[in-house]
């Protein structure tokens, strides 16, 4: 009877006609550091951070899939330095984000599922910082994730999220200049680990 009441409890909240929203946050960065062996030597340092909030809407079908649609902000910083020099560079792109998701559940127990997710987003970016020149910056991501939600409570919930390919195309333009670059990564990463909070209703 125990049983039967969990596995129910667990199955509810992914039923069909089901909605959930969430809050993701995501925050990573890495500095590089490479020293010029000329007569006069020396270093440059470059950081980079990257940190994201995005909203999340969905409603479950059939078989524990959920189908939604994100709106997010990203904030990329970089600040660059030289040894001979106390003048820093600052640039900042800052993006809006919105897209659509598909997530399909599979719960392990009342409180526990695990999950795969296909996603695309379109972008909009600006630079702005220690360079007068202005830069747009428009891209397309499509990811594929697996995380998990555990249930706090009944209806609160958190998800830790990483990405297992991402393939992106994004295109820099200024004046009479553009720049198109393609990547695709296919290596999990724990530096794209996002963490979330939502609620099921």
């Amino acid at each position: 009877m125990m049983f039967v009441m969990i596995s129910f409890l667990s199955k509810a909240q992914y039923e069909k006609g089901s909605k959930f929203w969430q809050v993701e946050g995501t925050f990573s960065g890495n500095v590089n550091s490479n020293t010029n062996s000329t007569p006069f030597p020396n270093t440059t340092e470059v950081s980079t951070t990257y940190s994201a909030l995005t909203f999340k809407r969905a409603v479950f079908g059939e078989n524990n899939i959920a189908k939604g649609w994100l709106l997010g902000y990203k904030l990329e910083a970089n600040t660059s330095s030289t040894s001979y020099s106390l003048d820093k560079s600052n640039s900042y792109l800052h993006t809006i984000q919105a897209g659509y998701f598909v997530d399909k559940f599979k719960p392990l127990s009342k409180s526990l599922a695990i999950y795969g997710e296909l996603l695309a987003k379109a972008g909009y970016g600006i630079y702005s910082g220690t360079s007068n020149s202005s830069i747009n910056q428009y891209s397309l991501d499509a990811n594929l994730n697996v995380g998990f939600r555990y249930y706090l409570k009944k209806n609160l919930f958190i998800n830790g999220q990483t990405s297992l390919v991402n393939l992106s195309f994004y295109q820099q333009r200024t004046g009479n200049y553009k720049y198109t670059n393609v990547n695709l990564n296919s290596i999990m990463n724990v530096s794209s680990l996002s963490i979330s909070i939502g609620k099921s209703f």
